[in-house]
Parts: C-alpha cells; structure tokens; sequence
C-alpha cells in the first residue's frame, strides 16, 4: 500500500503498465467543475487499463459522489486508502500558462496519467428542476389578493428547507402596480429582466412547481402545470379560475408547514 504524489519520473499508466496492479485508487480532491473535467480522461484509463481496478476517491460532504459509481468519499487527501495496491494523488494541475495548448483536463492526461490528452466533456444524467417559481403580487387587486410579507416570507423558507429552489416570477411590465413592491427576503427574481410573455412561459416550463395568487401569472401555471400548481387563496377560492383538480392553501390564516408537505409530495 503506497501513495504516489509525485510524476516527475512515473506517470499513473507507467505504475499499471509496469507493476500490473489489480486495485489502485486514485485521490481527486477537487472542486465540481475539475471533477467534471476528470471524467472522460478517468473513463479512458480505466478502458486502457481493464484488467486494473481503478477507483475514485472524493471529498466528503460536497456530494460530487453522484457523478460516479462506487465513489469512494474521504476526510483527507494526504493518505494512502486501505484495499489498494497504489493511491494516486492526482493534482490536476493548471494550464492557463500554455496559452490553450492543452486544456486542463488533457494537461492532467500529459502531466499525471500517462496517456493521449483526452479534452470532451461527458454527458452528464438528466436531473428534474428544483427550481419553484412564486408569484405573490397580483396587478390589478392586490388588497384581496396578496399575502402579507410574514406569510409570503414563511412560504419561500418553506421552500428552500424542502431542497427546493424558490425565484420570484414577477416581470415589471408596462401596467406595473407601484404598490407591488419586492419583499426584502427576496433574494432571487425576475423583475429586473425585460418583460416578456415567452419569456414567462418559459421560465415555468423549467421549474418544478409553480406556488401563485390568482394573478396572470396564475393562468400560465395552469396551462403549464396544472398537477404541480400551489395557489394562494385569500378571497377568491380556486374555481373561480379553473375546475381542474389543483392544489390551494389558505393565506388569511396560514398553517406554517402546508408549502413544504406540498412540496415533498411532489
């Protein structure tokens, strides 16, 4: 059991080729972006190498392991593993200095594996949107309509405690209503972005789930998606806008809880 850190006279591939080893693993501790970068030159030493069992092993708590299978997760960079024949370091060291003469992923190929630069990206698995796009504020009556800044506050907490994503979907269109303005919690939202009706319908295409008053914004949801639409009802109950089967809240006396039980049973 040893762990390599340096390749100034031996490459990863030199060790496999030489020694035959039948389990090394290798370190790569590393933020997201080089772990995808590292993806195709590991795939392509564990298809130049298949008689070697070559494993990963990553940071813990950061959750990169999602990206592999089998990935092994550490607490510390700087130690051989136990199982392994070899546990390679691998530094992934920068290229910035050669001008584009090698990307990083191929200067790790050069510099550390052993093998022909290998510079494509993988094509990483589909993942659903976390995204929720909340709209709070309706134009023309916001008195019997708009919930208070607590209410509105607990719900987008709610949201973000649910592993979700929450984005204020309010364009600030020509008939904009002053009264309207952004609640201070808000840290994520639309309104300074050019006002635009595709641009809307896209952006609720992209999300997960939609959490409205009865406002415009209400009816793109519904068109969208209706089984993943929340709506806030404070005077006026959710037929008076659809006859589907859609999902509603009471927001004149708010059950702290009610968004994030929605929301999970998604």
């Amino acid at each position: 059991m040893e762990l390599i850190t340096s390749y100034a006279s031996k490459k990863v591939a030199d060790y496999l080729i030489l020694e035959k080893p039948r389990k090394v693993c290798l370190i790569f501790w590393h933020g997201l972006g080089d772990v995808i970068m590292f993806l195709r030159p590991l795939a392509e030493l564990r298809a130049l190498f298949p008689d070697t069992k070559i494993d990963i092993a990553l940071q813990d708590g950061v959750g990169q392991e999602v990206l592999f299978e089998g990935g092994l997760l550490i607490t510390s960079p700087n130690e051989a593993i136990d199982g392994y024949e070899y546990t390679f370091q691998i530094h992934f060291p920068m290229c910035e200095h050669l001008n584009g003469a090698y990307t990083k992923q191929g200067w790790c190929c050069v510099q550390e594996l052993g093998i022909d630069p290998v510079d494509d990206y993988p094509t990483l698995p589909k993942h659903e949107s976390k995204l929720v796009a909340c709209h709070f504020q309706a134009t023309a009556l916001p008195d019997p309509i708009n919930p208070t800044k607590e209410t509105a506050e607990e719900i987008w907490n709610e949201i973000i405690e649910s592993g979700f994503i929450p984005i204020e979907a309010f364009f600030q269109h020509k008939y904009y209503n002053p009264v309207n303005k952004k609640f201070g919690f808000i840290d994520c939202t639309t309104r300074g972005a050019k006002p635009s009706v595709k641009t809307l319908i896209g952006l609720y295409q992209h999300c997960a789930a939609s959490i409205c008053v009865a406002s415009g914004n209400l009816p793109v949801s519904l068109a969208v998606m209706p089984e993943k639409t929340l709506y806030l009802q404070k005077t006026y109950c959710i037929d008076c806008y659809t006859k589907q089967n859609v999902a509603s809240v009471d927001i004149n006396d708010y059950e702290k809880g009610s968004v994030k039980n929605w929301l999970v049973k998604l």
